[in-house]
């Protein structure tokens, strides 16, 4: 079962078409939504699968993206591949020359992609990829630009700065 939303009145309906991919370890053939050089608002489906197309939300069990983006995505299975992708929820998911903002996913390979924030219970990575803050075990080919003790110190630092500004301010409003 899937559904697509459309964007509204006055652009072009989204090109929709049921196509039969491999799926799983066993690479059964398994229908899936198909959505084609076009832009969507919402797509639900079992599977699917995006080339040169954009949606606002997608929530699939398997979710295949080819230079594509999204401002959302919850999918139990993501291959994400030369796309952009603002927030993403996934148990296990592959980013190849993908930029994502923030990512909660329990199994990640990334390769030559981009992240900002990340959540994961495990990160491969490969090639040259960057990841700004990463919650989770790191392994040698993770550099993250800001660790989560890190992050954490900086939010002390900035919350005491803005107590000790907020006392002055007080101070100088009182006379």
């Amino acid at each position: 079962m899937s559904s697509v939303e459309s964007q509204p009145v006055g652009a072009e309906p989204p090109i929709v078409s049921d196509v039969i991919i491999s799926d799983g370890p066993e690479h059964r053939p398994v229908r899936a939504s198909e959505l084609l050089q076009a832009d969507a608002r919402n797509v639900q489906a079992q599977n699917v699968t995006m080339e040169r197309a954009g949606a606002e939300q997608i929530t699939a069990e398997r979710l295949v993206m080819t230079n594509s983006g999204a401002r959302s995505i919850e999918a139990k299975s993501a291959q994400i591949d030369r796309s952009g992708i603002l927030a993403a929820k996934s148990e296990r998911a592959v980013f190849h020359d993908s930029t994502i903002v923030a990512v909660s996913v329990d199994e990640a390979r990334i390769v030559r992609g981009k992240v900002l924030l990340m959540r994961a219970e495990v990160v491969k990575v490969e090639g040259d990829a960057r990841i700004g803050v990463l919650a989770g075990p790191g392994c040698e080919a993770v550099r993250p630009l800001v660790s989560v003790q890190g992050a954490a110190a900086f939010g002390v630092v900035f919350g005491l700065v803005a107590w000790v500004f907020t006392a002055l301010a007080r101070r100088v409003a009182r006379g």
